[in-house]
């Protein structure tokens, strides 16, 4: 199900794929139409396959997310993002 040009989810699997930019300036409004589907299925995966561009606000929006879902899987974070984890020193946080 396309939520968003931003956000995809399986129905089936639990899978909310995640695609495009997450910055600073786009994870606000991003942020409302994911919280919001949270509600009406709970995640089981979140896939960043599809994220081009990301910076340090995606970090804080994953490990809210990691926080309120202890069981969810993350999964394909981009090169960009696994070197901002490591440079924060957050990554076991999420993986």
């Amino acid at each position: 199900m396309q939520k968003e040009d931003y956000l995809n989810i399986d129905v089936d699997t639990g899978a909310y794929q995640l695609q495009g930019c997450f910055d600073k300036f786009s994870i606000p409004h991003q942020w409302k139409v994911i919280e919001s589907s949270f509600k009406e299925m709970a995640p089981v995966v979140i896939d960043l396959k599809g994220v081009l561009e990301c910076d340090s606000a995606l970090i804080a929006l994953l490990v809210e997310v990691k926080r309120q879902y202890l069981d969810i899987e993350i999964i394909n974070a981009p090169e960009n993002l696994v070197q901002l984890l490591d440079l924060y020193q957050v990554k076991t946080l999420l993986f």
